[in-house]
């Protein structure tokens, strides 16, 4: 596996996002991918407080909108935490941290799409969140949480 983490490290890609000196490297990349993280996670916390009770007279029908937003973050995210993974591949590839945020993020994803199975899947707009939604709100939160946390931990942890 490291043969593969030394060849992504040393492709021309990932030396021009970890060495050009321009700011549309790394700078821009890092930038958008905490704009995506915002995105993504700010959209999912609008809907997951709101399902558990924050701002109960806000209808939680056209809150169903947010999917889109939450989806261009993810996309966001995806690109450019690849692009940066792949400029840092032998050490992200090999720290521990990398792997319990990855986890979170798999979690949190997962979570949101059950929220959307289940509160919006049936024919009628919901008009509450029933038990089973409220408990994945919540760890949909403490998810995305958590991978803010070890993901920003990563710059501090060998």
């Amino acid at each position: 596996m490291m043969d593969v983490f030394v060849w992504l490290e040393g492709s021309s890609l990932s030396v021009w996002v970890r060495e050009a000196p321009t700011i549309w490297a790394f700078a821009t990349i890092i930038t958008l991918h905490t704009f995506g993280m915002g995105v993504l996670i700010g959209a999912c916390a609008v809907l997951d407080l709101r399902i558990l009770g924050v701002a109960h007279t806000i209808p939680l029908g056209p809150l169903r909108t947010l999917y889109k937003v939450m989806w261009a973050g993810f996309w966001l995210n995806l690109v450019t935490g690849t692009l940066l993974f792949c400029a840092d591949a032998t050490s992200r590839g090999t720290q521990w941290l990398f792997f319990v945020k990855m986890f979170f993020v798999i979690a949190g994803v997962v979570t949101t799409m059950q929220i959307n199975k289940h509160l919006y899947g049936g024919n009628t707009g919901p008009t509450e969140a029933s038990a089973t939604v409220k408990r994945l709100a919540f760890v949909s939160l403490a998810a995305w949480v958590l991978a803010t946390t070890s993901g920003r931990l990563l710059a501090y942890v060998q």
